[in-house]
């Protein structure tokens, strides 16, 4: 696996710690990586990177690591962030912003380890690895990301929020794959992701993207029992 990192904190010791932590990390487990280090929130902010994991110290000046993590959760909703700090007052708004860890300076190597050992399990466990059809290389996205599957002919498409893949797969690997309660394949033709269903009707559901995916005939029944546990689950 690969993992993408930011590390924001205007404090050099700490920012130069920290990677060095990060790097050590991946190499011991063997995780091919990269990252981007920076020592002020706005540069963080006007970068159009998305990242799995980002360490921020709070205080960055005007704006805070805070700041930092709502832009990162727009670019990457499941980005895992660790709040680097000395200040314990942040850590309601922090846990508000669902972080991973709050970790105290300065920095404990034990620590560290298994905070980050947390989030490499995380990413996995919502993470999907496929072979990308044209060029047989291996894909990984989160599955909370696709909005649905479609077997077209002799390959398969893989649509998510912000892009199209074509998938080497076939259609039953991704139905084992996506194995979850909130993914159900309507139609032979059609896995769907029941988070993105915007209006169902008997014979077909309408995606918030505006599509129309069929329900076959055989499935309405069992689909129609399916889609209203989910939504008991949901409340």
């Amino acid at each position: 696996m690969s993992v993408k990192a930011l590390i924001c904190d205007d404090d050099t010791e700490c920012r130069e710690l920290t990677v060095a932590y990060f790097v050590r990390y991946c190499e011991d487990r063997g995780i091919n990586y990269s990252y981007d280090s920076c020592d002020n929130a706005q540069d963080a902010i006007i970068s159009e990177k998305a990242y799995d994991i980002a360490f921020l110290d709070v205080e960055l000046g005007e704006k805070t690591g805070l700041d930092v993590a709502k832009f990162l959760k727009i670019r990457n909703k499941n980005v895992i962030i660790f709040f680097i700090t000395e200040y314990e007052k942040y850590i309601d708004d922090a846990m508000n912003l669902f972080a991973l860890r709050f970790i105290k300076k300065p920095l404990n190597y034990e620590r560290f380890y298994k905070g980050l050992d947390k989030a490499i399990e995380l990413i996995n466990k919502d993470s999907i690895q496929f072979y990308l059809k044209d060029t047989n290389k291996l894909k990984r996205i989160q599955s909370n990301e696709i909005m649905y599957v479609e077997t077209l002919e002799h390959k398969v498409k893989v649509v998510t929020e912000n892009m199209v893949y074509y998938s080497a797969n076939l259609m039953d690997e991704w139905e084992t794959k996506l194995n979850h309660l909130c993914f159900y394949r309507v139609h032979k033709s059609y896995i769907i992701n029941l988070d993105y269903v915007n209006e169902y009707r008997r014979d077909e559901v309408t995606l918030t993207n505006g599509e129309i995916i069929p329900i076959s005939y055989r499935k309405q029944s069992d689909f129609r029992k399916h889609f209203h546990s989910y939504l008991k689950r949901r409340k």
